[in-house]
């Protein structure tokens, strides 16, 4: 036993000391009319390093941009003394909010007496419940608490009980627009619940008047100097839509040849899908650097989100947190390190539409249907807690090099390593042999240009193998040009493992 003593153990990473490298770089686009106050028609994009950094800009969830649905209570008979009228208020989720039970007093003989002391009731209780109410001539204006958007536009939410001959006119709920603010806040937290030390921009930019041309992607890997590596856009806006993504990986394509390679993730709208199964398979696309995100949380602040909104939220932040926390080798789907749920946000599981996954209609052979279709979303695992995502699908045939998200988070960065490294060589002088051929001291040089960005990757485990060729045979005097050949051998992904089992008399 070792002598008594008092031992110190230093922590690390307590400092949030940031990463090595940009592989967890990466970008949110947002659509929206009104702008946040950190963000101007002329500063659209920001770049934040917490929720905090989002917060200061004016990304709250404080529900502070929506506008609050209204109704009303025309007293019309002020009854006799003793009656009663308690108002509540259907909320999400099945909460019944109670706003009090007003009672008739003798001194008051008048609908407007009578309304301005049902709105005494309703406002002595504002702290508690959130909503507020005004009187005039007899109306009680009641006001909804924030954070309920157009939840209270519809159906019959305000349910009034009277005891005795008072009577009135009852006016649902109209006029309430959600919080945009609300939804940006809930991405970009999501992010950081993921990836506590990303770098994520975020851009904000007009709806478009017509078509989306998601030229918003050069805009704000531009604003990145090139440096982001994967970028989640939310169209909420409109449907979700296959031309969308086609469009996307045009764009992307575009800025692959400008030597600013990034994949994208796309969520959009899927409110007005009733049955998530007519979904089109995607494996007819070739847009293999764009990931479709039809996962949503289907029991908490996601959830809540799309009740409020009507439109659909998914788990992009989420999901952009992942990648960004990710080897750019690993698939987001590995189960020992890619538990989406805290055991609050995304613990009940959804799809885009709402659909809950306790739905009857939510089957295994349809999960099985929408994996085949290329789609992400979020599954469980008997026996093992948490929530995960399916695979790192993109909207491209499963046949593909460049099927899923790793593949091509690996080929860019390879991609990256070895222009940089060649840059220096490019217009330099080539050693020739008499022959014309390239010289031995010529294949060295850019083979040792090449080469050390692929070792440092071979290091990390991003890939298992490569090999540089250079064919000396190559007549750079006529063309100009110099092929050098790269082959990559992937890290591979336990995708299915199958496990053969069964009795037998005797171990062989």
């Amino acid at each position: 036993m070792a002598l008594p003593n008092i031992t110190f153990v230093k922590g690390s990473s307590g400092l949030g000391r940031p990463l090595a490298g940009q592989d967890h770089f990466s970008g949110l686009i947002f659509y929206a009319g009104t702008l946040p106050s950190g963000f101007t028609t002329s500063n659209r994009i920001n770049k934040f390093l917490s929720v905090s950094d989002a917060e200061s800009a004016g990304i709250k969830s404080d529900y502070s941009d929506e506008t609050k649905a209204i109704g009303s209570y025309l007293v019309t008979a002020v009854g006799s003394n003793g009656d009663t009228i308690n108002i509540k208020v259907n909320e999400p989720g099945g909460n019944v909010i109670d706003l009090g039970t007003y009672t008739k007093a003798a001194g008051q003989t008048t609908a407007t007496a009578v309304g301005a002391a049902i709105a005494a009731i309703i406002n002595s209780g504002t702290s508690v419940h959130g909503y507020s109410a005004t009187a005039a001539t007899g109306t009680v204006t009641i006001t909804a608490r924030p954070g309920l958007g157009i939840f209270l536009n519809s159906g019959t939410p305000i349910v009034v009980t009277i005891v005795g001959t008072i009577a009135g006119t009852l006016t649902q709920f109209t006029g309430g627009v959600a919080s945009r603010n609300a939804i940006y806040h809930y991405h970009i937290s999501e992010y950081f619940r993921l990836q506590p030390k990303g770098v994520l921009w975020v851009g904000i930019f007009a709806i478009p008047g017509g078509s989306y041309d998601f030229q918003e992607i050069n805009t704000i890997q531009n604003f990145a100097t090139g440096t982001i590596r994967q970028v989640g856009i939310y169209k909420d806006s409109a449907a979700f839509s296959t031309a969308d993504m086609t469009t996307i990986q045009n764009v992307l394509l575009t800025l692959e040849a400008l030597k600013k390679p990034l994949i994208a993730i796309y969520g959009a709208d899927l409110s007005g899908t009733t049955d998530i199964s007519t979904l089109t398979d995607l494996n007819i696309l070739n847009n293999y650097e764009v990931s479709p995100c039809i996962a949503q949380d289907g029991g908490a602040l996601g959830n809540y989100l799309y009740q409020v909104t009507g439109k659909s939220i998914t788990t992009l932040g989420a999901q952009l947190g992942a990648i960004a926390f990710a080897k750019v080798n690993e698939s987001i789907a590995w189960v020992q390190k890619f538990n989406i749920s805290n055991g609050i946000e995304c613990e009940t599981l959804a799809f885009s539409n709402g659909k809950l996954f306790s739905d009857a209609s939510i089957t295994d052979n349809l999960l099985d249907l929408l994996d085949q279709y290329r789609y992400v979303f979020l599954r469980k695992f008997v026996g093992q807690a948490g929530s995960y995502f399916n695979s790192f699908n993109m909207a491209a045939s499963v046949s593909s090099d460049y099927a899923y998200g790793e593949d091509n988070r690996t080929i860019q960065k390879a991609i990256r390593g070895i222009y940089s490294s060649l840059l220096p060589a490019l217009s330099g002088p080539l050693q020739l042999n008499a022959d014309g051929t390239l010289s031995n001291n010529t294949v060295a040089y850019l083979e040792s240009l090449a080469t050390p960005n692929l070792d440092q990757m071979v290091r990390d485990t991003e890939i298992s193998a490569y090999g540089v060729q250079i064919d000396t045979a190559q007549n750079v005097l006529t063309t100009g040009k110099i092929i050098i050949s790269v082959q990559i051998v992937q890290e591979g992904v336990a995708r299915q493992i199958q496990v053969p089992i069964g009795y037998t008399t005797s171990l062989s």
